[in-house]
């Protein structure tokens, strides 16, 4: 009896172990049910390390960081004052304070927004001096792109905080306070267009208010425009993510060569969003829905935005469902004090936390990785091996409706109609459940045709034959 009550305590004290652990490491980890109910659920990523200015030698301070890009192994990190280009294990390889400009040496300043060209060359933004810096691979100027002529723009301001660059050589530059779109400039440095324009929407209650309303109120009222863009992504194939500072609608687009949102999004899904449970009103807590300042996105179609409002990570599959949530405020591991960007480094996660002054590296769980493999092996339509790590990540997280699916999808495409209908039921998958039942509706058809024909015509055949003889009946009895 004592061996099994030291052995519970053993065990319980383990747990709380674990859990401290859990919480030490960071971490919102949660999902929403189809009904948008919270469900908890094991960590997809924890806190692996923290990088700060202490940890570098001949870097001072990691003061005003302002974004991030990784390519080709290389992590290139901007703050407002210099350029740090690290490796991927985060071995310091350039410090970058200056650059040489008419053979003088200008130091870096006022820089927001960076962006790496497949031929290693890169653009700065400097919002405050209207302007972007091309540097040279070995950071030397390249050219200066002034503010572009914009007919009918001359007296807006024009402040290009973020950017990236298309195979073409064009420029889609996010200008802080020009409403009417995000900036195409050519590779030449000219205006070319406004870009994935916002659209108005009003409500049923912002009409009637504005009809109903004195002319005193309308203009005390705010300038109805379009919102604004915050910040900007390039995935593999050339199309542009683009994050919107809104308070409802569409806070994430994917945009073709149009303009045009072309973010899919199953009919039973919401659109990616962000918290869909939020406290409205309160006093010293975060209030009001998610609003996201950076997003990056994986060769394989997962792209993750960053939350101003609560600090958090949510990731989504090409599909808008979400895949997996992490950090939060806090000055624990694994939380954030002021994140201002994120961007995926192979199968990690790298955010710049701007107050902390420091680059919070994440690393996946084993849940994480089976989850990261399905998505992959989905997205490049390796459906049975899919599958396969779809039932690894079931066996983490039982709530984790979008396995479900996925292995319901591939029984689908084996056959397996009647085990599909199943799984799809689970993962809430309305469209992929409605295939799988019309086909076990036309097998059952099939094996039983002749079985329903037979009966068919015994419906539509025994009535007449009744009737037939009922007449003959009554014919008899009235010659009778």
């Amino acid at each position: 009896m004592k061996k099994r009550t030291w052995l519970l305590m053993v065990c319980a004290l383990l747990l709380i172990a674990s859990l401290q652990a859990t919480a030490e490491q960071g971490s919102a980890n949660y999902l929403y049910s189809p009904h948008k109910e919270l469900l908890p659920v094991p960590p997809a990523y924890v806190w692996e390390r923290s990088l700060t200015a202490s940890r570098l030698p001949g870097v001072d301070n990691l003061a005003n960081l302002s974004d991030a890009t990784v390519k080709d192994g290389r992590i290139y990190v901007l703050c407002q004052d210099k350029l740090l280009v690290f490796d991927e294990d985060f071995g310091l390889i350039s410090l970058v304070l200056a650059y040489q400009e008419e053979g003088e040496s200008q130091m870096l300043a006022g820089c927001t927004g960076l962006f790496v060209n497949p031929d290693d060359s890169l653009y700065i933004t400097q919002a405050e001096q209207a302007r972007i810096l091309h540097l040279n691979p070995d950071f030397t100027l390249k050219r200066v792109l002034e503010r572009p002529r914009i007919d009918g723009f001359e007296n807006v301001n024009y402040r290009p905080t973020k950017l990236v660059a298309d195979e073409a050589g064009r420029l889609y530059v996010v200008a802080k306070g020009m409403y009417e779109g995000i900036v195409e400039l050519q590779q030449d440095g000219s205006f070319s267009r406004f870009y994935g324009v916002n659209e108005v929407r009003f409500n049923a209650a912002d009409l009637l208010w504005r009809r109903l309303a004195t002319k005193e109120q309308r203009a005390r009222q705010q300038l109805w425009l379009p919102t604004d863009f915050t910040n900007v992504a390039i995935d593999k194939d050339g199309f542009i993510f683009a994050t919107i500072m809104e308070s409802r609608g569409q806070l994430i687009k994917r945009l073709n060569a149009k303009g045009q949102n072309i973010l899919r999004t199953g009919a039973q899904v919401d659109y990616p969003g962000g918290d869909m449970r939020v406290n409205q009103a309160g006093y010293g807590i975060p209030t009001g829905p998610s609003q996201f300042i950076a997003v990056d996105v994986n060769d394989y179609g997962v792209f993750i935005l960053l939350d101003s409002t609560r600090s958090r990570l949510f990731a989504y599959n090409e599909d808008g469902r979400l895949l997996y949530t992490l950090g939060g405020q806090g000055d624990r591991r694994g939380y954030f004090r002021s994140p201002v960007d994120v961007d995926f480094l192979g199968d990690r996660i790298v955010v710049l936390d701007q107050l902390a002054q420091s680059i919070e590296i994440f690393a996946p769980t084993d849940y994480g990785r089976a989850l990261n493999l399905a998505v992959a092996h989905q997205h490049f339509n390796r459906f049975e091996e899919a599958a396969e790590a779809w039932r690894v990540a079931l066996g983490y997280n039982h709530n984790l409706t979008l396995a479900y699916s996925g292995i319901g999808r591939s029984l689908l495409r084996e056959g397996k109609y009647e085990e599909a209908l199943n799984y799809l039921q689970r993962g809430d998958d309305r469209e992929y459940y409605s295939k799988a039942y019309a086909q076990v509706r036309n097998d059952y058809l099939k094996t039983h045709f002749d079985i329903i024909v037979l009966g068919l015509l015994a419906v539509i055949i025994l009535p007449l034959v009744a009737v037939k003889l009922l007449r003959r009946r009554s014919r008899k009895e009235v010659q009778a």
